[in-house]
């Protein structure tokens, strides 16, 4: 199990902004011009709250698949990531935009910060209690 911790920024709580993300993860199979109304509040991602603080994570499968769509439009889900260095963002949109399928793990920016269930345990994440 992989995580990848969501950080809040200038214009986004940890939260909203992990929201953001792992909705437009979903966009790029379905863009939202084509979705049905049960599609409105699809995700790819569960979301996990650190229990003593306002962060939040995704609970991620690094090599799951993602289908690209044709038309799909990757400016919100550029735009949650302000700290990605332009060419990176440039080289991850060309990817996407040009191919059929990809791995997750083939469009995790250089910047995000994955950790696996036992960090995540170690750092209070996760309790005992039920």
């Amino acid at each position: 199990m992989s995580y990848l911790i969501i950080e809040s920024n200038d214009d986004l709580t940890s939260q909203e902004r992990a929201e953001l993300i792992t909705r437009e993860l979903y966009n790029i199979t379905a863009p939202e011009a084509m979705q049905h109304d049960y599609q409105a509040d699809g995700t790819v991602f569960g979301l996990v709250k650190h229990p003593e603080s306002d962060d939040w994570a995704m609970h991620i499968q690094e090599g799951w698949v993602i289908y690209c769509h044709d038309d799909v439009d990757l400016a919100r889900l550029v735009g949650a990531f302000p700290e990605v260095p332009a060419d990176e963002v440039a080289s991850l949109s060309a990817l996407i935009e040009s191919s059929d399928k990809i791995e997750f793990a083939q469009i995790i920016p250089s910047t995000a910060t994955i950790r696996d269930f036992d960090y995540m345990v170690d750092n209070g994440w996760f309790t005992n209690e039920i």
